[in-house]
């Protein structure tokens, strides 16, 4: 009598099944962007969407007549601007957005790594500051919007709305440097990222800081001369940060 031929093993199935399992795992991550491409990614469009507005209103403004109230002058700058005065919030929203998901990715895979106190600080803090720096530019609109409804010759008066926004650029500003300095002195420790651009970012973030605070106590409303070292400090943060977010977003893009 001939015996039956041996049913083929459990485990050889089980086998098989994580096989194709593996297969359908790499076939996913191949269709799919890895965290640290599309937080990389991120960090790059992010900066370049705060610098068009940037450059644009660097190319396209001017600066107050001294004696005039700075408020009124930014004002009207944001009154005349047409749509442009509108688009400008819109990509410098979007691109905040898309660099605090950059960054707090970057903290969530590197502490993975080695836990870093001074990175989460810096991380939390370029949080906190973005979210004020979105608030800032949906004045914008405050400012535009109430002109349109109550008149220009009431809203002569209402140069509030820009002294609002300064008021929020000093302070957020102030936390969001803070946190910037906080994160390229952990990069120059953990030496992620280039060199000398995370030790640039790091000793301009500490002087930019203090230039917060030294116009928060020396500005004169009717003084263009006593913020320009504020906006000079902005104006070159901006070039700084463009290198420093698009320079984070290229090494993660590699990994």
């Amino acid at each position: 009598i001939r015996r039956p031929p041996r049913s083929t093993p459990l485990y050889s199935s089980a086998a098989s099944d994580v096989y194709k399992r593996q297969l359908l795992i790499k076939e996913y991550h191949m269709k799919t962007m890895s965290l640290n491409k599309i937080g990389g990614l991120c960090l790059c469009v992010g900066a370049a969407l705060l610098t068009i507005p940037f450059l644009l209103q660097i190319t396209l403004g001017g600066t107050p007549e001294e004696g005039s109230l700075i408020w009124r002058y930014f004002a009207n700058e944001i009154t005349s601007g047409g749509n442009l005065t509108l688009l400008y919030p819109l990509l410098s929203v979007l691109g905040i957005a898309f660099l605090v998901f950059g960054i707090y990715t970057l903290n969530n895979l590197l502490q993975k790594e080695k836990e870093d106190g001074l990175l989460s600080l810096g991380t939390v803090f370029v949080i906190l500051g973005s979210i004020g720096y979105m608030i800032v530019w949906s004045l914008d609109y405050h400012i535009l919007w109430g002109q349109t409804v109550v008149g220009s010759e009431e809203w002569t008066d209402a140069a509030l709305g820009m002294t609002m926004e300064i008021g929020l650029v000093m302070l957020f500003g102030i936390v969001n440097w803070s946190g910037i300095q906080c994160l390229s002195s952990a990069m120059v420790v953990r030496g992620y990222g280039n060199s000398t651009l995370m030790k640039v970012t790091s000793v301009f973030a500490g002087l930019h800081v203090v230039n917060h605070i030294y116009t928060i106590f020396n500005l004169d409303p009717m003084s263009a001369s006593s913020i320009m070292p504020f906006f000079i400090g902005m104006s070159l943060g901006q070039l700084v940060l463009l290198a420093f977010n698009v320079s984070l977003g290229m090494q993660m893009m590699k990994e």
